[in-house]
Parts: C-alpha cells; sequence; structure tokens
C-alpha cells in the first residue's frame, strides 16, 4: 500500500484512500468553517482533533498543524483551490457535512457557521438542497444519539 494514503472506512466515508496531505486543508477547511462565529470552541476542536482524526488515521502532524491553524485569517476559496474535489467522489459533500458536524459540537450550529457552510457549498458547487439535507440528517443523528442516550 501506498505510503502517501490513509486508509478510512468506507462503510462511514464512501471512499477508502485519501492522499495524506489533503486532510491537512481538509481540517483547515473545517476550521475555517467552525471558526467563522470568533471561536473553534474545546467541543469543536476536540471533535476533529480526537473524534475526526482517530476515525479516518490523521497523522499527529497534521493535527498539530491543525491546532496551530489561524482561522480567522483564513479564506475559503484559497483553501479550497488546492482541491481536486473531483477525484474523490462525494468529497464536497463529506465536507460539507463534517463542517456541520463539527460547527454543531458545542451544541450550537450559530447563524455564521451556518453561513459559511453555504459560502463552502457554494464554492464546492454543492446546491442548496443537498446542503439542508445534509443538515437534516445530522440533526437526525444527533436526536438519535440523544435518544440512545436516554434509553440506555
Amino acid at each position: 500500500m501506498n505510503s502517501d494514503l490513509t486508509n478510512i472506512s468506507p462503510t462511514f466515508y464512501g471512499i477508502s484512500m485519501v492522499p495524506k496531505n489533503k486532510w491537512r486543508e481538509y481540517g483547515f477547511a473545517l476550521l475555517t468553517i467552525a471558526g467563522s462565529d470568533g471561536i473553534v470552541s474545546d467541543p469543536e476542536l476536540e471533535w476533529l482533533t480526537l473524534d475526526m482524526a482517530k476515525e479516518v488515521g490523521v497523522d499527529e502532524e497534521i493535527v498539530a498543524d491543525w491546532e496551530e491553524f489561524d482561522f480567522e485569517a483564513a479564506e475559503l476559496d484559497e483553501i479550497f483551490s488546492s482541491f481536486n474535489s473531483s477525484a474523490l467522489a462525494g468529497f464536497s459533500k463529506l465536507l460539507i457535512y463534517d463542517a456541520i458536524r463539527m460547527s454543531s459540537a458545542d451544541g450550537d450550529y450559530a447563524l455564521e457557521e451556518k453561513e459559511q457552510v453555504y459560502d463552502a457549498a457554494r464554492i464546492l458547487r454543492v446546491p442548496q438542497e443537498v446542503v439542508i439535507a445534509i443538515e437534516a440528517l445530522v440533526d437526525l443523528e444527533q436526536a438519535a444519539n440523544k435518544l440512545r442516550l436516554t434509553i440506555l
């Protein structure tokens, strides 16, 4: 296996191999979106650096870069210019999905975050109705998690 690729769960993300260097920019985009309300809260940062990083096998060096990233000075257009989303089927929709999940990790999907998600979707050519469906999916997943915790 090529060491420049990260093997991730195709059952969750629908893809199995991602170039390792793309995770850096992916995280930068998520930080820029989640930080659009002025802060990347501890739960949001933990979602990225612990939960997602572990889920997809991101190297510690990239996680350290995420933790040092200046999201306030970042521009999504510049971050996305390095992406070749056509190389990964559904990549743009996955980024929108993860941006909503991360932005909601602190229990507050702020208006500024939502606006930044829609701006990212515009840049990535994800239709608005798809973003609305992804938001509904994230809401449904959060409700299912709360129900599970209540019952069990």
